[in-house]
């Protein structure tokens, strides 16, 4: 392998220990990252020292975590990011206008990630913080996971195991192609005890100028204090709005 393929891979197996350092949710061991990585414990070591030497990681007697130079450089993607900035005054609004929390999610892989979000009056009763990682196959995710290539659809929906949603409903790969065609015909989707039991949701796709899926923006409630009818009768709200981010960036 030449040197440039070495950095490559290099640079891969720090990524792979930088996620995994992302996924865990308390300090974790050096053996552990060996283990999720499926690195050697002595490169998981030799990376690992790197991250820690240049701010990315950080030790203690409990373990590894993400380092501070992580949340300096989310801070920097906030401040610089275009959609971000696009979104920014019309989230305020949208909130303002329906009394709901409105936030904008990024795909990365297959996973989508919390970018944006201006809380309601009355906010919603879980913590949601910026960065926050979740998957495509539920909720706000699925007008991300529409427009994939459909290459792209097919490697996710290969061999795709099925979930059971909050409401209790068991989403096949079957009735999950069903209604991502459903999203792509009409923009948006409606979802109702999908990911956190008792929550309802419009989401509609952010297309750029060039037409690329963006992002995906959506407003979000508990089903105590808005009806699902009142949350359909907000959809044009919610495209009008994800098309004036679009057009600006």
């Amino acid at each position: 392998m030449n040197a440039s393929g070495n950095k490559g891979r290099t640079l891969e197996r720090a990524f792979d220990v930088l996620r995994t350092l992302e996924n865990a949710r308390s300090p974790i061991r050096l053996s552990e990252v060996s283990r999720e990585t499926g690195l050697h414990i002595a490169t998981a070591q030799r990376i690992m020292a790197t991250l820690v030497g240049s701010g990315y990681a950080q030790t203690s007697e409990n373990g590894y975590t993400l380092g501070p130079v992580a949340l300096a450089q989310a801070h920097a993607f906030v401040l610089q990011d275009p959609l971000v900035k696009a979104a920014r005054p019309v989230l305020t609004e949208l909130s303002d206008s329906t009394g709901l929390t409105a936030s904008i999610f990024v795909r990365s892989g297959f996973d989508r990630i919390l970018t944006a979000r201006v809380e309601a009056p009355e906010p919603m009763r879980y913590q949601f913080p910026i960065g926050r990682r979740l998957p495509l196959d539920v909720g706000a995710g699925k007008p991300l996971l529409a427009h994939l290539t459909d290459e792209e659809l097919q490697e996710y929906l290969e061999d795709y195991p099925g979930v059971r949603l909050a409401s209790g409903e068991h989403q096949t790969s079957e009735s999950l192609r069903a209604e991502l065609s459903e999203i792509r015909e009409s923009g948006y989707h409606l979802g109702v005890s999908e990911r956190v039991l008792g929550t309802v949701s419009v989401a509609a796709v952010v297309r750029s100028a060039r037409g690329e899926a963006a992002g995906v923006l959506n407003i979000v409630a508990h089903d105590d204090t808005v009806s699902v009818d009142t949350l359909r009768r907000r959809v044009p709200e919610v495209l009008r709005a994800a098309e004036l981010i679009g057009q600006q960036i």
